[in-house]
C-alpha cells in the first residue's frame, strides 16, 4: 500500500497540469466579466428544459468538427513530428465517436462494473468537416506552419497563441457551427507537469470579440492513439469536448483560486465535496463525491473513497466508491459518462449561443453526411469480424454500389487495392501483413466511408 501511495503522488507531482480548463476559466473570470456572467447563469433554465426533454424525446445530434494542425517548420512532411498524419486524426475521431456513443471496447465488461448502471449513450457523433465556411468542399484538416517550437500552457497570452494568425497559428473556423481543435506541440515554463489539453465551457462564442477563443487544444501526442500519440490512449479529447459541453471535473482540486471550487475550505485545504453537482455544473449528482485526484489505473480492485456519499445531497443512498472511471477523472484509464452527464451536455447543444449554448451546431452545414463513419452509409455496408485475425469480410446491401476499396497502414501507404466490385459480398485476406491498425477507404455513388481495422493474429 504504502508503494502504490509513492507510485500515484508521484505521478501527481509529475503531472498536475494534465487538463488546462481550470487554470483557463480562472484566468477567464477574473479577466472577463461578460463571460463571467454567462457561466454564472448558464444553467437557469436548466429544471425546466430537463423536464420538457427526457432522454426519450432526444436524437443523435452530429457535431462538424476542423482540426487545426500547427506544426513547426522543419516538420513540412505529413507525417512528420508535430504534422501529424490524418490517420491518426482520424483515429482521434473514431475514439470520439465510440467514447461518445459507449462502443468504447471497455464494454460491455468494463475492467470493473460497479457504476455501469450509470453508464450511457450520449447520443452525439463527430464527423470531421466537408464543408468549409464558404460552402467549398474540404477534408475538414487545416494544416499551419508556425515559427513557434511550442506554446507555453504557464503563459496567459502564448497558451492562446495557435488560435490566431498573427500569433502563429491559425484562426478558427466559424464557432457556431464548427467544433475546432487545435493539435500543436504545448509546453509549461513552469514546470510541474505537462499539459495535454484545454477547453473554454460553453459561453466563450456568446460574444464576437470573444468567439475566437473558443474551442479544444490537444498537445499533438495526444490527439489518437496511434503513430505520434502512440504512448496515448487517445482519451484527452473526449475528456476535453466533455468540458466543451458543459461537464466540470469530478474531483476537487487546489488550483490556487476559489472560482466554482467547494472543495477547498477557507484555509486553502482540498475537502470532501460534489464538485459537478452545484447549480453551476447541471447539478450532476450521479457521480459520487470525491477530494483530490486519483491518477492510478482502475480495475475490478479499485476501492478509492475518499469521501462518504451519505453527507452528500446525490443520488446515492449509500455511501460508494470514487467514480475514478468516469472521462471527467485523471485516473490512468477511464471508460464512462452518468446519465446526468448526458443531459448536461445536450442542455448544451440545445441552448442559444445568446445564453451561452451551442444549438447552431445541430442546424450546421459543415457534415454533409450524418454520424460515425458517414452516416449515409449505415445499414448499407457492414465490415466483420473486426478486430480480425486475418479474413475481413464485406456485405453490401442492394441499394448501394462500392466502387472501390483501398487497405492503408497508419502510414497512409497503400497496401491492397480492389476495384469494379462486382458482388454484394467478398472477403479480403489480410493475413500476410503485419498485425496493427489498418484502413479501409470504400468510395460509392454516396461518398466515402473510412473504418479502422485491426489485424489481432
Amino acid at each position: 500500500m504504502g508503494l502504490l501511495l509513492i507510485v500515484f503522488l508521484t505521478k501527481a507531482q509529475e503531472n498536475p497540469k494534465k487538463c488546462g480548463t481550470t487554470l483557463l476559466m480562472e484566468y477567464e473570470m477574473r479577466t472577463n466579466p461578460q463571460y463571467k456572467n454567462v457561466i454564472e447563469n448558464y444553467f437557469n433554465g436548466w429544471e425546466e428544459w430537463l423536464k420538457n426533454n427526457p432522454n426519450s424525446k432526444r436524437s443523435v445530434i452530429t457535431i462538424p468538427v476542423v482540426v487545426h494542425v500547427i506544426h513547426r517548420q522543419n516538420h513540412t512532411t505529413i507525417g512528420s513530428g508535430t504534422n501529424i498524419h490524418d490517420n491518426q486524426i482520424n483515429d482521434a475521431i473514431a475514439i470520439l465517436n465510440d467514447d461518445f456513443r459507449k462502443l468504447n471496447p471497455e464494454f460491455p465488461n468494463p475492467p470493473r462494473n460497479t457504476f455501469s448502471s450509470y453508464a450511457g449513450d450520449s447520443e452525439i457523433e463527430f464527423c470531421l468537416a466537408t464543408k468549409d465556411e464558404n460552402g467549398n468542399s474540404t477534408t475538414g484538416i487545416t494544416r499551419t506552419i508556425t515559427t513557434k517550437t511550442s506554446f507555453d500552457c504557464d503563459d496567459n497570452a502564448d497558451k492562446l497563441a495557435m488560435k490566431k494568425d498573427a500569433t502563429g497559428g491559425k484562426d478558427g473556423w466559424n464557432p457556431l457551427k464548427y467544433l475546432n481543435f487545435w493539435v500543436c506541440n504545448l509546453s509549461n515554463s513552469q514546470g510541474g507537469g505537462q499539459t495535454l489539453g484545454f477547453s473554454y465551457l460553453p459561453g466563450a462564442q456568446s460574444a464576437s470579440w470573444n468567439a475566437w477563443k473558443d474551442g479544444i487544444v490537444v498537445d499533438f501526442q495526444h490527439f489518437g492513439s496511434i503513430l505520434q500519440a502512440g504512448n496515448s490512449d487517445g482519451r484527452t479529447p473526449t475528456h476535453e469536448v466533455g468540458h466543451y459541453l458543459g461537464l466540470y471535473h469530478t474531483f476537487g482540486e487546489d488550483n490556487g483560486s476559489s472560482w466554482n471550487n467547494p472543495c477547498i475550505d477557507s484555509q486553502g485545504n482540498i475537502q470532501c465535496c460534489d464538485n459537478d453537482n452545484t447549480i453551476s455544473a447541471g447539478y450532476v449528482d450521479d457521480t459520487p463525491a470525491s477530494s483530490d485526484i486519483y491518477w492510478g489505473p482502475v480495475n475490478s480492485s479499485t476501492n478509492n473513497n475518499s469521501c462518504n456519499d451519505i453527507q452528500f445531497s446525490n443520488t446515492f443512498t449509500s455511501d460508494v466508491l470514487d467514480m475514478d472511471e468516469n472521462y471527467m477523472s485523471y485516473a490512468e484509464n477511464t471508460w464512462m459518462f452518468t446519465h446526468k452527464q448526458i443531459d448536461v451536455m445536450h442542455y448544451t447543444l440545445n441552448q442559444s449561443w445568446a445564453s451561452g449554448g451551442r444549438s447552431e451546431l445541430k442546424n450546421s452545414e459543415g457534415c454533409m453526411t450524418v454520424g460515425i463513419n458517414d452516416m449515409l452509409h449505415k445499414n448499407l455496408i457492414s465490415i466483420y469480424p473486426n478486430p480480425t485475425n486475418g479474413i475481413i469480410n464485406f456485405k453490401f446491401a442492394m441499394n448501394i454500389k462500392v466502387n472501390s476499396i483501398i487497405i492503408q497502414n497508419v502510414l497512409g501507404e497503400e497496401i491492397k487495392r480492389i476495384e469494379n466490385i462486382q458482388d454484394d459480398s467478398f472477403s479480403m485476406e489480410l493475413s500476410t501483413f503485419p498485425k496493427g491498425i489498418y484502413f479501409a477507404s470504400l468510395k460509392t455513388e454516396k461518398g466515402r466511408k473510412i473504418e479502422k481495422i485491426l489485424l489481432s493474429k
